[in-house]
């Protein structure tokens, strides 16, 4: 093979797995003619050695005089907090925000910070009954959940809409249970008779 390329190759796998590449060197050792070589991989001991002693561990440092626990506990608030903005500008939708006139952005953000106070209340449901899923978990599993509408012409020139939801699965039910919802009584089949 074209040592130039095996380069390359190496320098593409360092590239795409950094956090990896940190502790080892390539390095790529032509063997004789014909023979394609051999690839040397070297671990730095020392680097990987610091950074398992590093690993699992927290530092916060504070100018407070608080004990342990109170200071654990704050942090945490503010991790929740960068979460709660992350989710506001991602998920909820609040940003970007493309209205013109101030009472549609008023209304805009009004209704972002009530899914976000919608949101808070899952998780924290969610958490006192020992599910310590994150919210995008918990969005992807329950987004499968839908309502369905079956449309049916009739002979008399009507048509019948039926809607009703899918029936959940295991773990959608269990996250419906744990939130108290009765996924039955809160979305009944509905029909409605519309004319063509």
């Amino acid at each position: 093979m074209d040592p130039d390329k095996i380069e390359r190759a190496m320098g593409r796998l360092q590239k795409t797995h950094p956090r990896v590449a940190r502790f080892f060197t390539l390095r790529h050792e032509s063997g004789k003619r014909g023979d394609r070589g051999k690839l040397v991989c070297t671990r730095d001991d020392e680097k990987f050695g610091q950074a398992g002693e590093l690993c699992g561990n927290y530092v916060l440092r504070t100018n407070q005089s608080l004990g342990a626990a109170r200071i654990w506990l704050i942090y945490m608030t503010l991790l929740q907090a960068e979460e709660g903005y992350a989710c506001l500008k991602g998920s909820l939708g609040l940003r970007p925000n493309y209205h013109q006139i101030e009472k549609r952005v008023e209304a805009h953000v009004f209704i972002s910070v009530l899914a976000y106070h919608l949101l808070c209340w899952v998780r924290e449901r969610l958490r006192e009954r020992g599910d310590m899923r994150d919210w995008k978990t918990v969005r992807r599993l329950l987004s499968t959940h839908s309502l369905v509408t079956t449309r049916m012409p009739l002979e008399d020139g009507r048509v019948l809409h039926i809607r009703k939801p899918t029936i959940p699965d295991a773990e959608q039910a269990q996250v419906f249970q744990k939130l108290g919802i009765d996924w039955k009584a809160e979305f009944p089949p509905q029909k409605r008779f519309v004319k063509r």
